[in-house]
């Protein structure tokens, strides 16, 4: 499953960069150049490199994309693109020759290692964990196709990518997007954009425990002409075919009470006894017997109480331009990570084996209150 969702962060992220999906939320002049280019832009073919880092993985990956403009549209009347995606290099040797292929409506996942195949279409891939690298991945392009009322941006000067001269834009959401989207305002982007082609050539996401990632386009040719036959498959003989629904199913979070959790799972869940006022528990959800998510919003505020025996990304970066202070908490010793304009914060701390994050759209006083009446 982490081959599968590293395979689809590579797609997105790469196809992200080469389409230029929406207009970027930059200045309003390079906004005007990167829907001008994007509009024109009838097929792509780059060369696209992938690092990334969660809180179950990391990795890296070289690959060849390819992409042609359909005549079709989706919901938000934005085009649909047919796409290639070729691995060439991998720090898993598995994944080496790992081809995926979309007409624009349904899609395949090949793995010559296991010969197997995963085919849907596009909303099979829509509902992944919140904390997969996909979900990060997907999370900041809806950000990014909501413009420029749905973030806070700052233009950061020009820089080369792989020797062409780019604009250098940081990305945000705002206080609004974030408390929709509960990304608890510690997601950050930052964009290279070539002040040539209008296209972007560089993303890397930081979105604090949710991991981390880079991807940086290579080479690129613009309208070279492509085959609509490049964006078909022919499942191999043999091939084992599974659907990504019935994989989808499987991974998504499964909805709980808190004492169904508490039946369920080998330690001891806590919940909160103090809450900020008009808070509420919206949402139980649990990944495995070993990941417990509570969900809490009212008013203007949303927070997440996150309890598991794995990992959950403690040793990683917190996002540039956030405070970062060692705190006591309920005896232990923790972290509590407030973004740069103070409107969200995450506290993080192991409590008997247990790994234990609050996070929200809440200030880091109010994130230690709820986490000294946990019970």
């Amino acid at each position: 499953m982490k081959r599968i969702s590293l395979i689809l962060l590579a797609v997105f992220s790469a196809l992200t960069l080469a389409a230029c999906g929406q207009a970027l939320p930059t200045a309003e002049e390079i906004v005007d150049r990167m829907e001008a280019a994007r509009d024109a832009m009838q097929d792509v073919n780059a060369t696209v490199a992938l690092d990334f880092t969660s809180p179950d993985d990391s990795g890296s990956i070289v690959g060849e994309v390819w992409m042609q403009k359909t005549e079709q549209t989706d919901e938000a009347g934005e085009p649909i693109y047919r796409s290639r995606l070729e691995v060439r290099e991998a720090s898993s040797a598995e994944m080496i020759g790992t081809t995926f292929v979309s007409d624009g409506n349904s899609f395949w996942l090949y793995n010559p290692s296991e010969n197997k195949v995963i085919t849907g279409s596009r909303d099979d891939v829509q509902d992944e964990p919140p904390t997969s690298p996909m979900a990060m991945s997907e999370t900041l392009q809806e950000v990014i196709q909501r413009g420029l009322d749905s973030v806070d941006l700052e233009v950061l000067g020009e820089e080369q990518v792989a020797g062409k001269n780019t604009w250098q834009v940081k990305v945000s959401p705002n206080s609004e997007t974030a408390a929709e989207m509960q990304l608890d305002s510690l997601i950050e982007g930052t964009m290279w954009v070539d002040t040539e082609l209008a296209l972007p050539l560089k993303l890397t996401i930081d979105g604090s425990d949710l991991g981390s990632g880079t991807v940086e386009v290579r080479s690129i040719t613009v309208d070279g002409g492509l085959s609509e036959d490049m964006f078909t498959f022919v499942v191999p003989e043999g091939a084992e075919v599974v659907q990504a629904a019935d994989i989808a199913k499987e991974m998504a979070p499964q909805a709980s009470t808190i004492d169904e959790a508490r039946a369920a799972v080998s330690f001891t869940l806590l919940a909160p006894t103090t809450l900020p006022a008009d808070v509420v528990l919206v949402e139980v959800s649990m990944q495995g017997d070993s990941t417990v998510i509570q969900n809490y919003a009212g008013g203007e505020s949303t927070l997440s109480l996150v309890q598991s025996t794995r990992p959950t990304g403690a040793d990683r970066e917190p996002p540039a331009g956030s405070t970062v202070e060692e705190v006591p908490v309920r005896g232990f010793t923790g972290e509590l990570i407030t973004s740069g304009d103070g409107r969200g914060s995450l506290l993080r701390w192991e409590e008997n084996g247990v790994r234990i994050v609050i996070a929200g759209t809440i200030d880091g006083a109010t994130a230690l209150e709820v986490a000294e009446g946990l019970e």
